[in-house]
């Protein structure tokens, strides 16, 4: 399911809850269709939270393929530098070599790091955003399910 999906099941039941028809200050509403959406919003949540966790994963992975890649950066660096060393007249520019090399695959892991947890966020943000609005919508349903105890129930024989 779809972020999509999700919103629009929350809509539909926003509209069920605010069009039902209304009798004596209470809120008219086909019980079974109202169960019927919160169930499938139920299922609709996991969905969106394996997506933020498949999210994490990707994440996770291309740091370490970063990380991989800057350390193959430096393998190569600190293997270009001992041959660079062995030529006697090149040693200061294999030193300064393998330093940029060093400094250039740390920058790139950091700079692809920056990026994923910025994007990881945001999307942690939009299904946070996604979540507070189904409870919101929850919550409107429940303040207006109202369960009536006491003088407020009708007598026995009110339906005979």
């Amino acid at each position: 399911m779809t972020k999509n999906h999700l919103l629009l099941l929350i809509e539909r039941l926003e509209e069920i809850l605010t069009k039902s028809p209304r009798l004596a200050g209470r809120s008219l509403i086909m019980v079974d269709e109202a169960f019927e959406l919160l169930e499938k919003i139920r299922i609709a949540l996991p969905a969106e939270i394996q997506e933020a966790e498949k999210i994490i994963r990707m994440k996770e992975e291309i740091i370490q393929q970063a990380r991989e890649e800057a350390d193959k950066l430096i393998t190569r660096s600190t293997t270009e530098a001992k041959r660079v060393l062995s030529e006697h007249h090149l040693t200061k520019l294999a030193e300064e070599e393998c330093k940029a090399l060093k400094a250039e695959a740390y920058s790139y892991a950091r700079q692809v790091e920056k990026e994923l947890s910025l994007y990881v966020q945001d999307i942690l943000e939009k299904l946070e955003e996604n979540l507070i609005q189904a409870l919101k919508v929850v919550h409107r349903a429940k303040d207006e399910y109202v369960v009536h105890t006491g003088e407020d129930e009708a007598p026995e024989n009110a339906y005979d």
